[in-house]
């Protein structure tokens, strides 16, 4: 609805009203009421266009008194990128500009051309499939769903009529692709930390099987995470934004008090790895999924050398999907939990698997149980060492 009213001091009649989310003031320049209720009828009756679907672009222009011009996509798209900048993290907003400007570039967007409203369902058909053609089947689904967010973005705003994203189908994995993950054995995970080629490796090796976290958590945690009095890890998944409570198995608490050790004076907010946890903020997972398939998978045996040579696009090719990767440390992690005897909402809890109704009903779970089944995996690991 819109309504009229007075603001201190002015003799005009000011009209108030809302369209697409956002609330507007302005004045009608009339000191009579009379007048400016005949204003305020032709404002309402476009407030209530607006809310039935029926309000044009332009009828919004002349409501939000904005100019109505054909807004160019690679302004729309710095305009989107400068909102998410200050609302997303750092990783977060490196994906949707890689995104945004491998789009900018498929459509050869200049400053003027093409417009946003010029952007059609076969455009983004068209990009998309250029990047299934060469990169993993996650990839292409994601380009998708961060383009529908911005077209979405800019439908609410009124820019366009709808979003051209939607209609494009999901894309399903080849048969190459399809390659189910597996846990790692026991005896895996003494090989990889004993040719882990540094301590950083060693440490994410252990912290992914003593504690299922997944690899950004590890490589950003802060030595504030590390309760070594209480023997336990308090951190904030990355991914669900679960709080997770894991109990420290005494290999790994070896390991932290040693790394504590040699760095010295920290403090709480410091990263255990500073140098790698600037890097996963800047860039992501990326180049530590690759170092850890070539220096640590590798040299172990688990995996083969992966070569350009192999496909005529490079690392950009699709590449077959591998049985293992530093995530199976996560499945290893759940699977081992279950196989030394804990029960499954043990398990659940530690690796922060479950849904929200789920997790409500095993957040209760005492911790003397959390740790005991934390210390059967140090003691597993043991016996199959000797």
């Amino acid at each position: 609805m819109a309504w009229l009213y007075k603001q201190p001091g002015s003799k005009y009649w000011w009209i108030g009203y809302r369209a697409n989310g956002r609330q507007f003031l302005k004045s009608t320049k009339m000191a009579s009421r009379a007048d400016a209720e005949k204003v305020l009828a032709q404002y309402s009756s476009m407030v209530e266009a607006q809310r039935a679907g029926s309000l044009t672009q332009e009828f919004y222009h002349a409501l939000t008194n904005t100019p109505n011009t054909r807004l160019a996509l690679k302004t729309a798209v710095g305009d989107w990128l400068n909102e998410c900048r200050g609302s997303t993290a750092a990783e977060t907003f490196n994906r949707y500009n890689d995104v945004a400007q491998s789009f900018l570039e498929f459509t050869k967007a200049g400053e003027d051309r093409p417009s946003l409203q010029d952007i059609a369902t076969a455009d983004v058909q068209g990009f998309l499939d250029s990047i299934r053609a060469k990169r993993a089947v996650g990839t292409a689904n994601l380009y998708r769903r961060i383009l529908s967010g911005f077209f979405l973005r800019s439908a609410k705003l009124a820019l366009i009529k709808s979003n051209p994203a939607w209609p494009v189908k999901k894309y399903k994995a080849s048969k190459r692709e399809r390659s189910p993950r597996r846990a790692f054995t026991l005896a895996e995970i003494n090989t990889m930390f004993d040719k882990a080629p540094n301590d950083f490796w060693r440490y994410m090796v252990q912290g992914g099987f003593f504690t299922g976290l997944r690899m950004g958590d590890l490589i950003c945690a802060t030595w504030a995470n590390f309760d070594l009095v209480a023997n336990v890890i308090r951190i904030t998944s990355q991914k669900t934004g679960t709080a997770l409570n894991v109990p420290l198995s005494p290999r790994f608490r070896e390991t932290i008090v040693e790394l504590k050790r040699k760095a010295g004076r920290v403090k709480g907010s410091d990263y255990l790895w500073p140098e790698q946890a600037g890097q996963y903020e800047k860039s992501g997972a990326g180049t530590f999924s690759n170092d850890f398939y070539d220096d640590v998978l590798l040299p172990c045996g688990l995996v083969t050398k992966r070569t350009k040579k192999k496909t005529k696009q490079g690392r950009d090719a699709i590449r077959a999907a591998t049985p293992v990767s530093f995530h199976c440390l996560r499945h290893t992690f759940v699977s081992t939990l279950k196989l030394t005897g804990a029960h499954q909402s043990t398990a659940k809890e530690l690796a922060g698997h479950s849904s929200d109704e789920v997790s409500e009903i095993y957040t209760h779970t005492p911790e003397h149980v959390l740790a005991d089944a934390i210390g059967k995996l140090d003691v597993a690991l043991e016996k199959e060492g000797k």
